[in-house]
């Protein structure tokens, strides 16, 4: 994975629109959750990209990105940014089967030298939308009972064989009974069109319905558990995160910078008489880490013999740099012996102009 995918698979997290200037742009849309009633699965809200490769116009939210990462000036970010678009085309063209772009999509090269790009099917991760998963809920088994106005009269009948909580002992209601000149069949008839009937089998549905939101209320699941999921494969690779987010200096840094018995490409480097007047350019190891673990990565580098590595403190960031150098030159040819040890490949050379605090 190249600088340029980590810095648009960055962006794309907060951003709807990155443009690579003259290559393209790759805009992320929106899908709203929906439900497949064929196989009854609820879909969360996802994201998905496209590429649109007449979007070439530099918008500078690339640069800007590539400024605040490198702590670099507008036009260097602009060449840098230019030629890693010139190595990413080679790597596009020297891959038959095409390119996959940090589990955003995968780039092809049609015949016509244009390209071709096909997102991810699960979409990319938002962090509105981060840990959503698509669940599978079942439908509800048809009835076979009785028709419904079988149970209705049943139900009638069960309600006029119970006596009423309220009729209290009246002798004289005993009395009045053979006065009553109302028949069985039209009491019942009375009876029936005042009380409301509800069928059985609506009260069935009801008393499931409820069991069934009683029980996904009282067992909820982890986020990630594979047993509350029927569908693994909606689910987003997040890992690729891990490669972009900034590098900091911890405690897992290797104990050696060089295999034992020999001597690092920095210890041959012959120090000249470096400036001691601004401006002057150095050599950035480490940048944006705390103060803590700043000096923790000096001294380990002190134990190595680069006894040159010091803090510096400049424009409101933390770095870890190595030595001063008067020209650009002399700075490239003491990085290039540096980055022949893996421990220094991500160094760069920067510019101090003013003042820094040490």
């Amino acid at each position: 994975m190249t600088e340029l995918e980590r810095h648009i698979a960055k962006l794309l997290l907060d951003n709807d629109c990155v443009i690579v200037p003259g290559f393209g742009g790759f805009m992320a849309h929106h899908i709203a959750a929906s439900y497949d009633e064929k196989n009854h699965i609820f879909l969360p809200p996802t994201r998905t990209v496209g590429f649109n490769p007449r979007l070439t116009m530099n918008d500078s939210v690339l640069a800007q990105d590539y400024v605040n990462c490198y702590d670099l000036s507008y036009p260097e970010a602009l060449k840098r940014i230019e030629s890693e678009v010139d190595e990413f085309r080679q790597m596009i063209m020297s891959e038959d089967g095409g390119h996959e772009l940090c589990g955003i999509g995968r780039l092809y090269v049609l015949d016509n030298g244009e390209y071709d790009f096909i997102p991810n099917d699960n979409g990319i991760t938002t962090p509105a939308t981060y840990g959503f998963q698509a669940f599978e809920l079942d439908t509800l088994p048809a009835d076979e009972s009785q028709p419904a106005s079988t149970q209705a009269a049943s139900v009638a009948g069960i309600r006029r064989s119970e006596p009423s909580p309220f009729a209290a002992y009246n002798p004289m209601a005993e009395s009045a009974v053979p006065a009553q000149t109302h028949t069985t069949e039209e009491a019942d008839q009375e009876q029936q069109t005042d009380s409301p009937n509800i069928p059985v089998k609506m009260l069935r549905h009801m008393a499931a319905a409820c069991i069934v939101l009683f029980i996904m209320l009282s067992i909820p699941s982890r986020l990630g558990d594979a047993s509350t999921g029927t569908v693994s494969h909606s689910a987003i690779d997040t890992n690729w995160l891990y490669e972009i987010m900034p590098k900091e200096m911890t405690s897992g840094k290797p104990e050696s910078l060089v295999p034992s018995g020999q001597s690092t490409q920095a210890e041959a480097i012959t120090p000249t008489d470096e400036p001691s007047a601004l401006p002057y350019y150095t050599i950035v190891l480490a940048s944006r880490v705390s103060i803590s673990n700043a000096q923790q990565y000096v001294d380990h580098l002190h134990k190595q013999g680069m006894t040159e590595a010091r803090v510096c403190h400049n424009n409101g960031f933390t770095k870890v740099i190595y030595r001063k150098f008067a020209s650009r030159a002399e700075a490239n040819n003491a990085l290039n012996k540096l980055k022949t040890d893996k421990s220094f490949a991500d160094c760069w050379i920067t510019e101090i102009k003013q003042n820094d605090k040490h």
